[in-house]
């Protein structure tokens, strides 16, 4: 049998079994997870239950057959591998169709209904206009934008609060193609 023959053999044919996965390791394209000595305790555990016999040249079968098993594992494990890969690709994909409408504006036009609704507000309140060009799109902080324009913090926070309502309507009915009628 082929463990009593491994057994027997041990004693040159495991670290040649270490050398030989480490140079197969080192001939792969793209790195395994997988490290040699694993490999060659995968292929030894493998030989040893296998049930097959031999040819008359002992070391070269045994040779032979590591390598065979030796390329057949590392296939399997690159199987296993893309197939997570494969698997953690579609669940990803799945997540995203989820949480993105489909029908969702391209980033260029949202920012293009944003800077309409903000010209929109313009001929309404020109100060709340300035309000919102200075904290949403130069990223000013509320009392620097309230110093700027001379407001107190509490009416900028009341006007910051209508301005924000304004725009999400404003851009709400953008997205779903309606007219705005500032008055209604």
């Amino acid at each position: 049998m082929l463990s009593q023959i491994i057994h027997r053999e041990l004693v040159w044919f495991y670290p040649w079994l270490r050398r030989m996965a480490g140079a197969l390791m080192a001939s792969e394209r793209r790195s395994h997870t997988l490290q040699p000595t694993a490999l060659a305790n995968e292929v030894l555990a493998k030989l040893l239950a296998w049930k097959g016999d031999l040819s008359k040249d002992t070391e070269k079968s045994l040779r032979l057959l590591a390598v065979t098993v030796a390329r057949q594992t590392l296939i399997d494990h690159g199987r296993r591998f893309a197939s997570r890969r494969r698997h953690l690709t579609q669940i990803r994909d799945e997540q995203r169709a989820c949480t993105v409408p489909s029908e969702a504006a391209p980033l260029n036009t949202r920012v293009t209904m944003v800077l309409e609704a903000i010209e929109s507000l313009k001929t309404i309140d020109p100060q709340l206009s300035d309000l919102v060009r200075l904290r949403f799109l130069e990223g000013y902080t509320h009392q620097q934008a309230t110093r700027m324009l001379g407001m107190s913090p509490r009416t900028a926070a009341r006007r910051w609060a209508f301005a924000k309502a304004f725009l999400a309507e404003a851009i709400s009915r953008e997205e779903d193609n309606l007219p705005y009628d500032p008055i209604a």
